[in-house]
């Protein structure tokens, strides 16, 4: 479903005619048309009514987030500034399998539209998907053929495609493999942190670009951390506790961290731990190159601990990976 008229795309389907993509337009002009946010606003509004007819006409109240991404924030509240709905929503609580209301779903809408720090798809599984692409593109998928739904879309001055695959359908993806974090996983992250005598860093992701750490100490078991993780959370034990901070334990951390931001990993960057002083909070740095660094190193001075750690756990031999399967033991989250 969009806003570009069919009959102004080329040979290869692509949209030739001069229109807007994204909000971040507002005030430029468009086949000599300034757009306006009162005019964003009116065909951002379209749209969410559009998804609103269709999740109506499927028989759906209540979505799921799946894949769920964030930029610019991951703690405090999601989406300030926009309804009721999601007021309460904090960036630590949208991890894939959250049920949300419909109408928190059409916020949510509302800020990938906007691009506005969060992706991620909707569904009701079997029933009903929608997933935001790029320039402004919304693609709608549901178990039922709803005709009259989509005459009342097109009525709202918007083209729907009924013809089309969903470039985000999940069951077009071959999803990628990884282990269950059943009780096999944690006993094994339990011998690490015996035979390393020390905590093992445990790395939380529960969205596309939101971390943070956790530390399984010997002889204390992983109940409590376990406890502490979010549903469908992919897990990294690496190796090697925090160290304090000294001069020379700094004068090795940052060796460590250019000799990692230096090689050629599959994933580029370097995972940094700092605890700080006083009051233990671990906190989470993605570094990836070393202006970067040098910055992340002299709040690292000043913190009780901190480490340094590759990107993937693939470049640290020993490190344990794993994703946190639903209660019937399967694991359904997609992580690439």
């Amino acid at each position: 479903m969009t806003k570009y008229d069919p009959r102004l795309r080329d040979a290869s389907g692509a949209f030739a005619g001069d229109d807007w993509t994204s909000m971040g337009e507002i005030g430029q002009t468009f086949d000599g048309r300034v757009l306006t946010r009162r005019r964003y606003e009116q065909v951002e509004s379209a749209y969410l009514i559009a998804v609103e007819l269709f999740a109506q006409a499927s028989g759906i109240n209540e979505l799921v987030v799946r894949t769920p991404g964030l930029h610019g924030t991951s703690s405090g509240r999601l989406l300030t500034g926009y309804g009721p709905e999601v007021s309460n929503l904090s960036a630590e609580e949208f991890y894939d399998g959250r049920p949300v209301s419909l109408a928190a779903g059409l916020e949510l809408v509302r800020a990938m539209l906007r691009e506005d720090g969060v992706w991620c798809r909707l569904e009701a599984e079997g029933r009903f998907s929608l997933a935001v692409g790029w320039d402004y593109y919304l693609y709608v998928s549901s178990h039922r053929p709803c005709s009259q739904a989509v005459d009342q879309v097109r009525g709202l001055g918007l083209f729907v495609d009924e013809g089309f695959t969903s470039p985000y359908d999940l069951d077009l993806e071959d999803p990628v493999p990884h282990r269950s974090a059943d009780a096999g996983f944690w006993a094994e992250v339990e011998l690490l942190a015996r035979r390393t005598d020390g905590e093992v860093p445990l790395l939380e992701m529960w969205a596309y670009n939101a971390w943070c750490w956790h530390l399984v100490a010997p002889g204390d078991g992983t109940a409590r951390v376990r406890a502490a993780l979010r549903p469908r959370a992919m897990v990294t034990a690496f190796i090697g506790a925090p160290v304090a901070v000294n001069d020379g334990s700094m004068v090795e951390i940052s060796a460590h961290a250019r000799r990692l931001l230096a090689e050629d990993f599959s994933v580029a960057g370097v995972m940094c731990l700092i605890e700080d002083k006083g009051t233990g909070r671990l906190r989470h740095d993605y570094l990836l190159d070393d202006d970067n660094l040098s910055s992340w190193l002299e709040t690292a001075r000043e913190a009780d601990r901190c480490a340094v750690y590759p990107a993937d756990a693939d470049d640290q031999p020993g490190a344990l990976v794993a994703v946190l399967p639903d209660e019937d033991g399967i694991v359904r989250a997609r992580w690439a």
